[in-house]
Parts: structure tokens; sequence; C-alpha cells
């Protein structure tokens, strides 16, 4: 079986700052990987970097070229409706908007403003992103943040169900006792 996701000797910095060095893991179906640390250890930046969005040190990133990243950056509240935001999402990813599976219950509100849901429903309705359309493999930053114990539940039980079902899956977490039994990398001190 071939890994999702090989990382080989990398190194991250942002801002001359080396954040992350020499780092080499490999990912394969079934398989979850935590980054750990405090804030403003590199993370996110070394997630970023995994996805493609932020260059490189040396050393290597191969993955699949189907994937989900899901930020940090909560929903904006806006006008935007959940239906509104999903469908861009959608058509993104060149699908016509279905969500496969409302595990997070966000349908009583699809056509409510974002701005008037809490920011754990923002959470929610971002994270149902996973469910319009089945890529293999997942980054996540702080999928977590924001949910309550229900919402926490349900995170933890899609990504069970995505590893069972030959995905993969990264996650910067200040959360790790929500995955106990995942492969960790810790950042900073």
């Amino acid at each position: 079986m071939s890994a999702l996701l090989k990382i080989d000797a990398l190194s991250v910095a942002r801002g001359g700052a080396l954040l992350a060095a020499d780092i080499s893991a490999e990912l394969a179906a079934g398989g979850l990987l935590l980054l750990t640390g405090p804030n403003g250890s590199g993370k996110t930046s070394f997630l970023r970097a995994l996805a493609g969005l932020l260059n490189t040190n040396q050393g290597n990133v191969s993955r699949s070229s189907d994937f989900h990243f899901i930020s940090a950056q909560s929903l904006t509240p806006s006008l935007e409706t959940p239906r509104q935001y999903l469908t861009y999402q959608s058509a993104l990813a060149g699908q016509p908007f279905k969500i496969i599976a409302d595990v997070f219950g966000i349908t009583p509100y699809l056509d409510t403003p974002l701005k008037n849901l809490s920011t754990g429903w923002r959470q929610r309705v971002k994270l149902t992103r996973l469910m319009l359309v089945d890529h293999p493999l997942w980054l996540l930053d702080e999928p977590s943040d924001g949910l309550d114990a229900i919402g926490e539940d349900t995170l933890k039980m899609i990504i069970k169900l995505h590893l069972q079902n030959e995905g993969a899956a990264v996650i910067a977490t200040h959360d790790p006792h929500l995955w106990p039994d995942a492969k960790q990398i810790g950042f900073g001190s």
C-alpha cells in the first residue's frame, strides 16, 4: 500500500525563524498524525507546507493530490449563509452542492446568515466541507476549536470513520487528548 503522505527531511522557516528541522514521516491509509505544541510554535506553518501553501527550506513532501485542507481561520460572520458557503466550496471542487452526510447537524441553519451563528456552529459549517467531496487525505488545522462536547464527539467519529475507510489525516491541535493513540510530532519548547 502506498503512502498518502510522505515527508522526507522537511524543514520549514517563517520570518527567518526555523520552525521545523529535518522532519520525516509517512502516513498510509488509516494513519493519523498530530502536530502539537504551543501557539506560534510552527504547527500551522508546517501543515501549510504539507498542503503546498508555504515554501519549504529543504526536504520533500509527496502526498495524494486529492486532499482537504481546512485552516484554523474561522468563517467570517457575514450575510453569507452556510448554503452559499458550501455551494461555493463544492464548485471549487468541481462538484454540485450535496452534503454526503449532515453529521454536524447544520441542515436547519443552511439559510441562516453566518453572522447569526455562534463560533461553534460556524466551525461545524466549515467542517461540513469534509462531507462534500471524498478525499483520502485530510489536513486539518485546529478542527476542534469552538466545538462543544457534541461537536468534538462528532469530529472524532468522522475522523475515525475516515481512517477506517482508507483515509488518513494530519491534525494541528492543542487537543491531543481527543486522539490519544495517534502519532505525534511536537513543535516548540
